[in-house]
């Protein structure tokens, strides 16, 4: 229960992840067989590399698709569906005569990754609540981080040893074994919305997406740029009346104006930069190590292996950090780790020593990996659950156009060398064009250093909409301010140090008016302790303290009703109370969870304070600008009282009766 989510879902998780696991490590797998496929099928380098650009093709097409084929089927339909056409396909090349059927089983697999995958990142991100969200990205940006990590060398032992086919016999073998655990364990989740289908939408994404992928994917090697150029223009015009057919559809098959949203907006922008930063530089080193280096395809992978491993563990830590401390702690030193790492492969020279080239672009990677999981999270939190299947089929359609992109333009960039530098030697004009390129990373990640540092942000003000437990802090809709619950509030602790001249000797402090025996909770209290704790205080939030006393933290009702608020499933009286609970499965789960939670989880870290020294007008100045009912009071850091407005009221009223009497 530590991330907040009982056996049952944490199974059904593990089946997704596996599905997934096998899902991207077969995208990765094939590069090192495609020698040996030209030779034993008799087809040359342009025909065999269809096999993974054409992969990447059929699966952008089917992505948009997704959110409704979630609406359409459930959950174990839609999953054992799509690796049932995955298992045929890696049956079909494992057994493949010629080309063709080689091809048509990768389109089948190409498939089932395009139906499966945002499937299971809208359920995953469901399953666990939204202060967990981080760490259940993190773990999923492992899993796809370190499949392609592992995937080249598992694959190349299989091709010397065995054959080609092995890849797509143990596929097949794997597949058919997460179909059958599927058929027993896995179940249905989540009660998504039906949209209908719309035959021109689909034509048109479809015809867009070739285009403009194929368009992007053949501009650095085209005879005839105007050919190209041509496709990529004719592509975009089909995206532009595909997405001004989804914004007049009464129900759309994909809702494109979730855009609109300023966070997801944001989030989905800079990970298109640094997604299109990532592909195409780790397209353009292995160029360089071979090509300017002189070192072999197995030097190349050992100088990228780190980096693409110790890139996805640090997926999963900044996930962990984001749940704790939000996302402008995280995603601000990662994105500058990435920029670094950027400088560095920009200082490369034609003679750069071996372990400087790995640990450039291992910078790059941990930076880019750090910067990705927390962004993504930040930005779906920001949506609402009835569209997070939409957020999905949108993203990694984004990141696939971003991925082609990001790889057509520094690979073109790396081909003007001979135009920049017609005098010097190839092995010059091979590192001209690479440096180029490199620095064209290097510009990508400063234009999205940019953009984190002045757009993203753990809250934003919003008029007429309040955020979850704004009212039990005594906020109004109006005007209320939003609160991101994965960052908590900022810490801000009211001192002693207002000018004596300005608030006078016999000023009143905070320590005169405070309850000076406060109830609170010790982090490693259970949350079923703290809910009775709140009953029986009839209170609406305690300070958590740690071990020695110290406050930790700061939990609310309005933290619980964050955890167990669903609008479809629950509901809250203005002051947050909740009241009533529906009768379902998923409520009573949640419920569950919740109850076996310490309070250290859902609590808000970052605690506004007030010291017992402070002025009670600095006190009042702060609760009315925050919003709150009540301050912890601190003395060097340990709980010594708590002050609410009803403590004030009710020491000004004693005031006044001295006065009068």
């Amino acid at each position: 229960m530590a991330l907040g989510v009982d056996r049952k879902n944490m199974i059904m998780v593990a089946v997704l992840l596996a599905g997934t696991l096998l899902a991207v490590l077969n995208q990765t797998l094939l590069s090192p067989a495609l020698p040996a496929i030209m030779r034993d099928l008799a087809v040359d380098a342009t025909t065999v590399q269809w096999l993974t650009s054409g992969y990447s093709l059929v699966e952008a097409v089917v992505i948009p698709l997704s959110a409704y084929l979630i609406g359409r089927f459930t959950t174990r339909q839609l999953f054992i569906s799509a690796f049932s056409i995955f298992a045929v396909g890696s049956l079909a090349a494992t057994l493949a005569p010629h080309f063709g059927v080689l091809l048509l089983g990768r389109v089948l697999q190409a498939v089932c990754t395009g139906m499966a995958m945002p499937m299971v990142f809208t359920v995953i991100l469901l399953v666990f609540p939204r202060e967990k969200r981080g760490t259940a990205m993190g773990v999923i940006g492992l899993i796809i981080g370190f499949a392609p990590a592992i995937g080249p060398s598992l694959a190349g032992l299989l091709v010397d040893s065995v054959g080609w086919r092995a890849l797509f016999a143990i596929t097949t073998t794997l597949s058919v074994v997460v179909i059958i655990v599927s058929v027993f364990v896995l179940r249905n989740y989540g009660d998504f919305k039906r949209t209908t289908f719309d035959a021109p939408s689909v034509a048109c994404s479809t015809l867009g997406l070739v285009f403009l992928l194929y368009g992007l994917s053949t501009f650095a090697s085209s005879d005839n740029l105007l050919i190209t150029v041509g496709q990529i223009v004719v592509g975009l015009a089909f995206i532009g009346v595909y997405i001004r057919r989804q914004l007049t559809l009464p129900t759309p098959m994909l809702k494109v104006d979730i855009l609109r949203t300023r966070k997801y907006a944001i989030a989905v922008l800079i990970i298109v930069i640094v997604q299109a930063a990532l592909m195409g530089t780790g397209v353009i080193t292995p160029l360089y190590i071979q090509g300017v280096r002189g070192y072999s395809a197995t030097m190349s992978g050992v100088a990228m292996l780190p980096g693409a491993v110790i890139g996805a563990f640090m997926g999963l830590i900044a996930g962990r950090l984001f749940d704790r401390y939000g996302v402008r702690r995280v995603v601000i030193p990662g994105s500058i780790v990435a920029l670094l790492g950027g400088v560095g492969l920009a200082l490369l020279a034609i003679d750069s020593d071996f372990i400087f080239i790995m640990l450039a672009y291992t910078v790059l990677m941990m930076g880019l990996q750090f910067t990705m999981t927390p962004l993504n999270t930040w930005g779906v939190n920001a949506l609402d659950n009835a569209v997070i299947q939409h957020a999905q089929g949108l993203s990694n359609t984004l990141n696939q156009v971003a991925a082609s992109l990001g790889t057509a333009v520094l690979v073109s960039i790396s081909a003007l060398s001979p135009m920049v530098a017609p005098e010097a030697s190839a092995l010059e004009q091979s590192y001209l064009g690479d440096h180029m390129a490199f620095c064209t990373t290097f510009a990508l990640m400063t234009v999205a250093v940019l953009i984190i540092l002045f757009c993203v942000r753990d809250k934003v003000r919003a008029t007429g909409v309040a955020a979850v437990g704004d009212e039990a802090k005594g906020g109004t809709a109006e005007g209320a301010e939003l609160t991101d619950y994965a960052a908590g509030l900022d810490g801000v602790t009211i001192d002693a140090t207002r000018d004596e001249e300005l608030t006078g000797a016999t000023q009143m402090r905070a320590k005169d008016a405070m309850t000076r025996e406060p109830i609170c909770v010790s982090e490693d209290a259970t949350m079923r302790e703290v809910i009775r704790t709140m009953a029986t205080a009839d209170t609406s939030g305690l300070p958590v303290v740690d071990a020695a006393g110290k406050l930790a933290g700061f939990i609310s009702d309005g933290d619980v009703a964050a955890y167990l608020g669903k609008s479809e499933v629950s509901f809250f009286d203005t002051s947050m109370n909740l009241y009533r609970f529906a009768d379902d499965e998923a409520m009573q789960q949640r419920l569950a969870g919740l109850l076996q939670l310490k309070a250290s989880d859902i609590a808000t870290k970052r605690v506004i304070s007030v010291d017992e020294n402070a002025p009670i007008d600095d006190v009042c100045h702060v609760l009315a600008e925050r919003r709150i009912k009540k301050v912890p009071v601190v003395r060097d850091g340990q709980l010594v009282g708590t002050l609410s407005r009803r403590n004030i009221v009710r020491s000004i009223a004693e005031a006044i009766d001295r006065l009068d009497g």
